[in-house]
């Protein structure tokens, strides 16, 4: 029996260990965000979403996010993305500019409109691949900052001669978010 509660103690030590260490370091281990932005690409350009990051150990991240075209529903683009980020100047609640840069992985999601068109070597309307990004977060008040991002999406298409004139290939977005923390 002792050597049961002795286990379970230790069990849930280890449980809220990491609970214990975030409220030591002032740093609330969540950002939740909502973006808008725009995307370099003819059809769908205008996109909306929302995201996470969740904090694993000091300026390291993990998160996702969903953005999808707004106002074009002939080429409706969905693109879900996950990754790994790291924040800098971080870890100090006092601090009020936050640059970060991330690296993750993608998948578009889409009905992009060729007017019928079949073009060889077409992936088809849905494919994957990475993306990069950096940005800026600024934090006016405790609680509520605005973040500022740019990422790149490196995705496999091949159309021929109309590789930037159809979106998927390596869109460029650019969004403003209202960050939560």
């Amino acid at each position: 029996m002792r050597k049961a509660i002795v286990i379970g103690a230790w069990i849930l030590l280890l449980i809220f260990m990491p609970a214990g260490r975030a409220q030591t370091t002032g740093r609330d281990p969540v950002e939740a965000y909502a973006f808008y932005g725009r995307r370099n690409a003819t059809a769908g350009a205008n996109v909306g979403g929302a995201g996470i990051d969740l904090f694993i150990y000091k300026g390291l991240g993990v998160g996702g996010d969903v953005g999808t075209t707004v106002g074009d529903p002939d080429n409706r683009i969905t693109i879900w993305s996950g990754g790994a980020s790291y924040h800098f100047l971080c870890c100090r609640a006092d601090r009020k500019v936050e640059p970060f840069a991330g690296v993750g992985y993608s998948y578009l999601v889409g009905d992009i409109n060729t007017h019928g068109i079949q073009y060889p070597n077409s992936s088809g309307q849905n494919r994957s691949g990475q993306n990069f990004s950096q940005g800026l977060a600024t934090w006016p008040t405790r609680h509520v900052g605005v973040r500022f991002e740019l990422r790149e999406y490196r995705m496999f298409v091949s159309y021929g001669a109309l590789e930037n004139v159809i979106p998927g290939g390596n869109p460029v977005e650019f969004s403003v978010a209202v960050t939560l923390r």
